[in-house]
């Protein structure tokens, strides 16, 4: 089985590079998370990661090697002689070297992008050194060289990984939810079949009042979807938000589904949110039945409701708004097949993300994105102009 290093640099983008992690690890793929000058590294948006081994100068026992996008993490990754000179052998004696958003830099540093053609985001394609030919598409394959545009395409460039080290992608993509999220037609997304674009379910529910939030609590259990937790914090800051995760399982460190370590802000308690205008819950198999046991959560989950704050699920952090009693009544959506989990709401089958009153929830593991949209929304703030950076709508995005 293929062994698969993904570097990891101080001001990587979070939500890229825990995806790829996440992704790959879902297809039984081995990935070593390896530290760029230590083993705990925070990324763009501070939030720390503990990698699984640190970068030696040598990256012989791989067969492909990953490097996430972030302008920090991407300028530290091009500076590194070290690493360029790693990145050299590893093309030279064949193994797959893949880059994405910004990252593509350390490549043309390297010489690895001259005569081929590649992408890149749009916004550093002319600070690529010894160019080959720029190509305006999600996923560039030439030779052993991958690489992927930007963040949005962050998935789409994981499930090419997947596939060229000889896993088929396509369970993957059906676990999680990568079909209602993004837009394909038979398996194929839609820059590639210039498909028609997604429009709203006819009936729609008119859009309900927006709410007013400055500062969001993100629960973190033990067991929590990485991706998802790291990524609704990456959007709903890039929008101006204040996000603070909260460990509930006792220590800031917290071991997630696939393996990895996160750091949380805080720990939790009630008095610790008590003040915060909004709260999510993201998904995580057996991390929703730790938050349903806990009082405390329940509690605060029932006081944000009452106060009339936004709180939000996402997956099978639904089943804890249900158990917390507040999706009764309400439109609401989860994981597929969650109807009968989700007994007292109105539950919505064929909608990405569901906002009624103050309750925005979600459906799978590739819906950060819908989910973190749509709290936008509820709180009155343009969701477009960040869907334009990320390259959201040309991924398919819905």
């Amino acid at each position: 089985m293929a062994k698969v290093a993904l570097i990891t640099a101080p001001g990587c983008e979070e939500g890229e590079t825990l995806t790829i992690v996440d992704m790959l690890r879902r297809a039984e793929i081995e990935i070593d998370m390896v530290g760029l000058g230590a083993q705990e590294i925070a990324g763009t948006h501070h939030i720390a990661v503990r990698c699984d081994t640190v970068f030696d100068g040598s990256l012989d026992a791989y067969d492909m090697v990953v490097l996430p996008g972030g302008y920090g993490g991407s300028d530290a990754m091009r500076d590194s002689d070290e690493l360029i000179a790693a990145l050299r052998a590893a093309s030279d004696r064949g193994a797959w070297v893949c880059a994405i958003c910004a990252a593509p830099e350390a490549l043309g540093r390297a010489g690895l992008l001259e005569g081929r053609q590649f992408t890149c985001y749009p916004g550093v394609r002319d600070q690529i050194e010894n160019p080959g030919t720029w190509v305006d598409a999600p996923v560039v394959r030439d030779g052993n060289v991958v690489t992927g545009q930007g963040p949005a395409f962050a998935y789409a460039f994981a499930f090419a990984l997947i596939d060229l080290l000889g896993v088929d992608s396509q369970a993957v993509k059906n676990r999680t939810i990568y079909y209602n999220v993004f837009d394909v037609e038979g398996g194929v997304p839609s820059w590639e079949t210039e498909a028609g674009r997604w429009s709203a379910p006819e009936g729609e529910a008119a859009t309900p009042q927006t709410l007013h939030a400055e500062k969001v609590a993100v629960l973190m259990p033990e067991g929590c979807e990485e991706s998802e937790t790291v990524q609704i914090m990456d959007l709903l800051m890039r929008a101006g938000l204040t996000c603070t995760s909260f460990a509930t399982g006792g220590s800031e460190w917290v071991h997630t589904m696939q393996g990895m370590t996160v750091k949380a802000d805080q720990l939790f308690s009630a008095e610790a949110v008590a003040d915060y205008d909004a709260i999510v819950v993201p998904g995580g198999r057996g991390a929703n039945l730790a938050l349903i046991a806990s009082d405390e959560v329940m509690g605060a989950l029932r006081a944000f409701d009452a106060a009339g704050k936004l709180v939000g699920g996402l997956c099978s952090g639904t089943t804890v708004l249900e158990a917390a009693g507040v999706l009764a009544g309400r439109r609401a959506t989860g994981y597929t097949g969650y109807g009968a989990k989700l007994a007292s709401a109105q539950f919505v089958a064929d909608e990405v993300a569901v906002w009624d009153a103050n309750i925005v929830t979600s459906q799978g593991p590739c819906a950060p994105y819908p989910f973190a949209f749509k709290v936008m929304e509820a709180l009155g703030i343009d969701p477009q102009p960040i869907k334009d950076r990320l390259l959201y709508d040309k991924a398919g995005g819905r």
